[in-house]
């Protein structure tokens, strides 16, 4: 179901923990998809849902869409070298004991539906915020950029968001978690487009008007 992946950096968040936690948070909007399949929509109780009989155990409401030709989901993909961020006292750069704090992104997750002829996308993202030795405690907002794209991770997205993810960590404190549920991509039927997300400390590319 939930995938977890951290090139280069293995922290302590295993896919469990991601696992109770994201789903915590999006309890009420049904995200349970991973990166390489689509999932069914939450089935509804409405008037449109159809009962049918099956013997001994009476009527049983079956929701239509489950009898649908699930949409063709884009795959999310973390951009190269974009899951960590470091942050030092100035001119101190490199140098462990001066780090502020170290901030990851662990995990991702994403579920479609169909609307009309398109596909609409919800994701989830969830990281990490570790203080270090020099952090003073304080607000960290973390930029995070998620962009749809059709063909290389080089060319020109169809659209392109960053997200600005505040997370508060005391001086001293515990790591803290942080995550991003959004539902804002529609992306084509078709299945050649793809989600490239990751932390964005410097300018990108402008987006392509749709």
């Amino acid at each position: 179901m939930l995938n977890a992946r951290c090139p280069a950096v293995r922290l302590s968040l295993s896919r469990a923990a991601f696992a109770l936690g994201l789903a915590g948070l999006v309890a009420g909007c049904g995200l349970t998809g991973d990166d390489t399949s689509s999932a069914t929509p939450s089935s509804g109780t409405g008037g449109m849902v159809p009962s049918i009989v099956t013997s001994g155990q009476g009527p049983i409401q079956v929701d239509p869409r489950t009898f649908e030709k699930q949409p063709n989901c884009p795959r999310l993909e973390l951009r190269s070298e974009t899951f960590l961020i470091m942050k030092y006292e100035r001119g101190k750069q490199d140098d462990p004991r001066h780090l502020l704090y170290q901030a990851s992104i662990e995990n991702w997750a994403r579920e479609c539906i169909r609307v009309g002829d398109q596909v609409q996308v919800k994701i989830g993202l969830s990281g990490r915020v570790t203080p270090g030795p020099v952090w003073p405690g304080g607000e960290i907002v973390l930029p995070v950029r998620v962009s749809l794209i059709a063909g290389s991770a080089e060319e020109a997205p169809l659209k392109s968001q960053v997200f600005s993810i505040p997370v508060t960590v005391g001086s001293g404190a515990p790591a803290e978690i942080w995550t991003l549920v959004d539902e804002s991509f529609t992306a084509g039927s078709e299945g050649s487009q793809r989600l490239i997300f990751g932390f964005d400390e410097g300018p990108q590319k402008p987006a392509k008007r749709r």
